[in-house]
């Protein structure tokens, strides 16, 4: 894991450098862009470089092999705070942040992120998941993210900034970040399980996945170009079939095994490619003067069932649900 190796957002690279260099860097970052395209690679390359023995952090070349590079990499060092939502729960945890009930503000991100660094000169906060968190748990870190330790920065991690808190955003500096082009996109598709693919294919695929490299990769499996073509037919018909819409949506599923992960993947995948069909049509329409509120209920719908897909939702209700709804779209006028 080393900068040059790093697939695309060299424009965010050179403003850390610069920052870094002029000791302007803040305390308090939020990462923004879609699921799979490496910005948690880059915040821990971020941490890297900061904590590295060997090299000056300005350089922005971890040399890699220092006792301390050799931690980040494994997960193991000590500054770096990593947290996240758990696999069996819809949201952070208010206990990651600022510790359990008995015990507030004795461990937790929150907490933990004050203390003196314990092999370098800083400490790396680092929260994945920052889309799921609630306003309880978000209003636990505003005091954190004002007035951030000198001797650490804290780096939050989600999709979208419109997804957060505005308390959130107003105290973080948010930096965005955009998939790969070229060659550097099928890379990446490929390090997400999208072997052989052109740039082409992975160009065309992030765009239908509006970006999400995870979600790109699932379309371009074996299998998966068969079903999108019967999903983009069945959300083209003049009067959508609900029942058979979950009926085809649910076997998908249930396709990606017994395991949670990969069935949310796939339904993610569904909706996704659902929501990118609707944006479709809205902007077909708004090249021809015309508005159909049919197509902007329908996308917000998607939307609103890709967010859902995250939050332990039942399955099957959260799949036929979402198809009734596309079908009552239908009573609403069309332009």
């Amino acid at each position: 894991m080393n900068w040059d190796r790093l697939l695309g957002h060299q424009q965010q690279r050179q403003w850390f450098a610069a920052a870094i260099r002029q000791r302007r860097l803040g305390g308090a970052f939020l990462f923004v862009g879609p699921e799979g395209i490496g910005k948690r690679t880059f915040a821990l390359l971020l941490a890297k470089t900061m904590l590295c023995e060997r090299n000056a952090a300005a350089d922005m070349n971890p040399c890699g092999v220092c006792e301390a590079c050799a931690q980040v990499e494994a997960g193991s060092h000590p500054d770096v705070l990593q947290v996240g939502k758990p696999a069996d729960k819809s949201t952070i945890p208010v206990e990651l942040l600022i510790g359990p009930r008995e015990a507030r503000m004795q461990s937790g991100l929150c907490h933990d992120i004050y203390l003196r660094p314990f092999r370098g000169r800083r400490r790396v906060g680092i929260l994945q998941d920052a889309d799921l968190l609630s306003i309880e748990a978000g209003n636990c870190m505003l005091k954190t993210l004002e007035e951030p330790p000198s001797s650490a920065i804290i780096i939050l991690i989600g999709t979208s900034a419109q997804r957060q808190l505005p308390t959130i955003r107003s105290r973080c500096q948010t930096i965005r970040f955009a998939p790969p082009t070229g060659e550097e996109a099928a890379t990446l598709l490929g390090l997400h399980g999208a072997e052989d693919v052109s740039p082409e294919q992975a160009m065309q695929a992030l765009e239908l996945a509006g970006g999400d490299a995870v979600q790109a990769a699932a379309l371009l499996q074996e299998g998966a170009g068969e079903f999108r073509k019967q999903l983009l037919a069945a959300l083209d018909q003049p009067l959508i079939d609900a029942v058979a819409l979950a009926r085809s949506v649910s076997g998908y599923v249930e396709e990606g095994g017994k395991d949670a992960g990969p069935r949310r993947a796939r339904m993610r995948e569904v909706f996704g490619v659902a929501v990118q069909h609707f944006r479709r049509r809205l902007r077909a329409g708004a090249e021809s003067n015309r508005f159909d509120a049919r197509e902007l209920y329908r996308l917000d719908r998607c939307l609103m069932a890709l967010q859902e897909v995250d939050r332990n939702v039942n399955q099957a209700t959260l799949i036929e649900s979402w198809a009734v709804d596309l079908q009552r779209g239908e009573a609403l006028p069309a332009s």
